[in-house]
């Protein structure tokens, strides 16, 4: 099993999610498309809002058990210790199942005070959908992540693939035949029921299974402490990354605000999954199985490289989406959904600046200094609720989107300043001047190019401008190091075409 971890396990893999989110990021982006053009903005913004819900309680019945469930399940495999990592399995899939049936029950209590604005149908229905999709998903989740902590990143990279296509095809079918929002929400219903079908299916086929034996009292131990905090986090965060502001919204003003918030932050989350997916989810893996074996010495490495590797997706993105992000609005939904284009800038620019926010919670979840996790929830959920509840009653839309933008760059100083001070870890600052440097030098060159022409064309070739010059300039600036260039040498040893890439690299790389 160890292999499963190796350097070019872990970079084919990464490859591999990379790809499949490729695929159902192309998909739900035509779906989402669809949906938005056939129903309109009021009904869009209800169907946003179910699912946006319904995404809430997936987390909440995942919890912190996905998350420590990667963590323990690598690291007990990293020990050589298989009998333990199927008892501590079945131990995470009994409390999987006692928290789905408690915020069910929630959820039915709470059922009058959440529907959609202007909801008129049966809350029948609203209820069905969302605690159905729910606990599809949540299973789903928790099947994924065991696969990761084994090492299997395919069970995601497939079942996601296959479900994304099969949805798509169906939306198309749904568009031509005029459904209404009725059809869409059974359709969100049955695709979501399919997943966990499909990955315990394969796990299945992988040979993974959970064992009824007990867990070994010393390991449970460390679990409880570290899934306890982590539990604890995870409702802090379920409630402060944009829900807050979305749940606002729905209640005091419109359907059609929820719709363009949802829009704009669904986008912005599609660009962070394109570029970063891969990376981010075999990094916790990789960390925990390094931890299992050589300790913080090991971890911190693989994490100071990780952060420049997300600096640098961070500001791609943020450049990239800054000149595209009214095209694709206007082209894709059309002027009546032309409100999200500045939601979406705005959003873009911040997830890329705080993009290594992932890398750094992923050294901190490895290094069992989840305390720190759920005091920057706490704190994060707290800055978020204050601003939301000043600003959107009396602002609306720019309202919700400034209380995001505060309670995003909170977070990211927060968890900065806390693996600075508690694990001493090397931040590879001088890497991240660089980086930033170079993303300002293509930024003014695409600027150039928007200032001879706005028309929608000068901004797609704006985005297209910067990505070239910010790679060139990384280049210049002497961003990668001689570690970089050998890691593509590997990987493109194989490909003919790209066989000599690396040999014109070099000289453009430092000595580490």
């Amino acid at each position: 099993m160890s292999n499963q971890f190796g350097a070019a396990a872990m970079f084919r893999s990464a490859l591999l999610m990379t790809g499949s989110t490729y695929v159902a990021y192309a998909t739900g982006l035509v779906i989402s498309t669809l949906i938005a053009r056939s129903l309109g903005p009021a009904d869009y913004g209800r169907y946003a809002y179910l699912i946006w819900l319904s995404g809430v309680l997936v987390i909440l019945m995942n919890n912190g058990l996905t998350t420590s469930a990667i963590r323990f399940l690598s690291e007990t495999l990293g020990r050589n210790d298989p009998d333990g990592t199927r008892r501590l399995h079945g131990w995470f899939k009994r409390w999987q199942w006692w928290s789905i049936l408690g915020i069910s029950i929630v959820f039915a209590a709470c059922l009058p005070w959440l529907k959609p604005a202007g909801w008129d149908g049966h809350l029948g229905l609203f209820a069905a959908v969302c605690i159905g999709a729910s606990v599809a998903k949540s299973l789903y989740l928790f099947s994924i992540s065991v696969g990761k902590g084994h090492g299997r990143f395919d069970i995601e990279a497939r079942s996601m693939s296959v479900l994304s296509v099969l949805n798509l095809v169906i939306v198309v079918g749904m568009f031509a035949w005029g459904g209404d929002l009725s059809h869409y929400l059974w359709l969100f219903l049955l695709i979501s029921l399919a997943h966990p079908l499909m990955a315990g299916r394969q796990l299945q086929q992988a040979g993974i299974g959970a064992s009824r034996e007990p867990t070994e009292p010393t390991l449970l131990d460390r679990v409880k402490p570290h899934l306890g905090w982590t539990v604890l986090s995870t409702f802090v965060w379920a409630f402060s990354n944009k829900s807050v502001e979305t749940f606002l919204l729905n209640k005091m003003v419109s359907a059609e605000s929820v719709g363009f918030f949802v829009i704009a932050a669904t986008l912005a989350r599609g660009g962070v999954e394109l570029l970063s997916s891969g990376l981010s989810s075999v990094l916790m893996p990789k960390m925990g199985n390094a931890f299992g074996e050589g300790g913080i010495e090991r971890v911190g490495k693989i994490a100071s490289d990780s952060i420049r590797l997300f600096h640098f997706m961070g500001l791609l993105l943020a450049g990239v989406g800054l000149f595209w992000a009214e095209p694709v609005i206007r082209v894709m939904y059309g002027e009546r959904y032309a409100a999200a284009a500045l939601l979406l800038q705005i959003m873009v620019l911040v997830k890329g600046v705080t993009l290594s926010s992932g890398a750094i919670g992923a050294l901190l979840t490895t290094t069992e200094h989840q305390r720190v996790r759920a005091a920057e929830a706490i704190f994060t959920v707290s800055v978020s609720l204050i601003a939301a509840l000043i600003l959107v009653p009396e602002y609306g839309l720019m309202g919700a989107i400034t209380a995001h933008v505060l309670s995003t760059l909170a977070s990211f100083i927060f968890s900065l300043i806390c693996v600075r001070v508690m694990l001493h870890v090397p931040m590879p600052y001088n890497d991240l001047a660089r980086l930033t440097a170079a993303a300002l030098c293509a930024g003014g060159v695409a600027v150039g190019v928007v200032a001879l022409s706005n028309s929608i064309t000068a901004h797609l070739l704006a985005g297209l401008v910067f990505a070239l010059m910010f790679l060139a300039t990384t280049l210049m600036f002497r961003v990668w190091n001689q570690h970089d260039i050998a890691l593509i040498g590997t990987i493109t040893a194989k490909v003919p075409a790209l066989r000599n890439l690396p040999y014109r690299l070099v000289r453009w790389a430092r000595m580490v």
